[in-house]
């Protein structure tokens, strides 16, 4: 696999990390993103630069960001520990290429050699976000013999929850979106708090 490396400009020292044991995977939550745009706007929030170690693009590209033996800047009380890849695009609204996720996988295999018994996780495992977004494929990702082909997600309730869901989307409790994702304590509290109003 073949990894660019760019050549940044850090706005200070980078910090090395002494422990390695989680991989954490994001997305830019932007359609486009490159290693520049990001390391330039990361410099521009106070960070040193880039706060990930790699970068995928939607071609298959994959770009070094912070040298891999530095602590990242990318999961809130995790940097100390954990590798960071940013996947290029929003997935929220929109799916990994074939190309993306090829190189995924094989970026995915590559550190999990380099480090063995590595936890590999989501943003949103570790942080209150949606991060890296509902459609990443993220059991496609720690499959590298898998083809890839993700299916899009399931849009309707199961058939015995069918009554509820429409009463909660009738009241505003719940927007009507995302019936089979695993729902976090704020949006848990939300919904209650709607609920009893």
């Amino acid at each position: 696999m073949k990894i660019i490396n760019p050549q940044y400009q850090w706005a200070y020292a980078l910090t090395p990390r002494k422990q390695t044991t989680h991989l954490i995977c994001h997305h830019s939550a932007s359609s486009v993103a490159n290693a520049e745009t990001v390391h330039t706007y990361h410099r521009s929030l106070g960070w040193a630069g880039i706060a990930y170690h790699f970068l995928v693009r939607k071609d298959g590209s994959v770009y070094a960001g912070r040298p891999i033996g530095m602590q990242g800047g990318h999961t809130l009380n995790y940097n100390h520990c954990s590798i960071g890849i940013c996947f290029e695009g929003n997935f929220e609204v929109e799916y990994m290429t074939d190309a993306q996720l090829k190189a995924g996988q094989g970026l995915v295999a590559y550190i999990l050699d380099k480090y063995p018994g590595i936890i590999v996780g989501q943003h949103k495992d570790y942080n209150a976000t949606a991060c890296p977004g509902k459609n990443f494929p993220f059991t496609f990702l720690l499959n590298p013999d898998d083809e890839g082909d993700v299916e899009a997600p399931n849009t309707e309730p199961s058939a015995w929850a069918q009554d509820a869901w429409d009463w909660a989307k009738g009241k505003g409790i719940t927007d009507g979106t995302r019936p089979h994702d695993t729902a976090t304590r704020e949006e848990i509290i939300t919904m209650l708090w709607r609920a009893m109003k």
